[in-house]
């Protein structure tokens, strides 16, 4: 990844994460911070991740501007739910009851920090922080 790609995608990060999800879809108030909300329909939908080595991962995007979020590597299992939101390059997956998003989630982080992908035609795309793995995500 070059550096302008990095820095395009810390910033996507950085305005995604401003305007935060401040609670889990469906609790009294709305449910969905200012930057979640239903998306894009066409983005909707379950998604299996291929491309890296030892790692099975899957997520679903839900009509209401929720997602859940499973990845499997080693002895490693995380999951998460929150809500998701998109610009016009990424989607970001942003945990329950939190406001920002962790740079460097990997498979190997202990529980769910959020990640933002990459949008690339009908794929989604997870350029994972310190390796040279790309996670390419399929409906």
């Amino acid at each position: 990844m070059t550096v302008s790609t990095r820095g395009r995608l810390a910033l996507a990060a950085a305005m995604i994460a401003m305007a935060g999800c401040t609670s889990a879809p469906g609790e009294i108030g709305g449910g969905l911070g200012p930057a979640c909300g239903k998306g894009d329909p066409s983005w909707r939908g379950v998604y299996t991740m291929q491309g890296v080595p030892e790692v099975g991962s899957q997520f679903v995007l839900k009509p209401d501007g929720s997602f859940e979020f499973y990845l499997a590597y080693g002895a490693n299992d995380q999951y998460g739910k929150g809500c998701w939101t998109q610009t016009d390059r990424v989607v970001a997956l942003i945990p329950a009851g939190q406001r920002t998003i962790a740079p460097d989630h990997t498979p190997d982080t202990r529980g769910f920090k959020g990640i933002v992908l990459e949008k690339d035609g009908r794929d989604l795309l997870w350029r994972i922080a310190g390796s040279h793995y790309t996670g390419r995500y399929r409906k």
